[in-house]
């Protein structure tokens, strides 16, 4: 399962307030540039002014023309910046299973367990006021980054 994830603190930690100021401001809709065909997924993220941000994934798989596996999950996360990157770090989480034909359970308990537990790590590169690319990585697996292709929706 990809989680993707993006994160920034509001206040006296934060390193880089002008790209904090680029964050704000509606809501950044994300796609992976490396999605299979047979899968579809959005990642959404909200910067809040108060150092929090609200993200909602949806992904759904299909084989043979049908869906094998459907999702919703949403996490509220607080941020700050670490002198290098924002630094993700989860508060809430909620998931709705939509279909899960092959019982995959993307979130079982301990799945769950180590999602709140998780960090990510994010260094957005902005193209212009309105678009940008996230570079990502996990705590777990630091040298593998991820990039999410994003654009500001208002």
């Amino acid at each position: 399962m990809k989680i993707k994830l993006v994160g920034l603190l509001m206040g006296s930690m934060l390193a880089t307030p002008a790209v904090a100021t680029q964050l704000e401001g509606g809501t950044w809709l994300c796609q992976r540039p490396d999605t299979p065909e047979n899968m579809w997924e959005t990642t959404s993220y909200t910067f809040k002014p108060d150092g929090t941000i609200q993200s909602e994934e949806w992904l759904r798989r299909s084989e043979n023309n049908q869906i094998q596996l459907e999702f919703k999950l949403a996490v509220d996360y607080s941020f700050y910046h670490n002198g290098l990157d924002y630094v993700l770090k989860p508060v809430h989480l909620s998931r709705d299973i939509v279909v899960d034909k092959n019982n995959v359970n993307p979130f079982d308990s301990d799945a769950r367990r180590d999602l709140l537990g998780y960090r990510i790590f994010f260094q957005p590169q902005f193209e212009s006021d309105n678009r940008a690319e996230f570079v990502m990585r996990h705590h777990i697996t630091p040298d593998q980054r991820f990039t999410l292709n994003c654009s500001r929706q208002t």
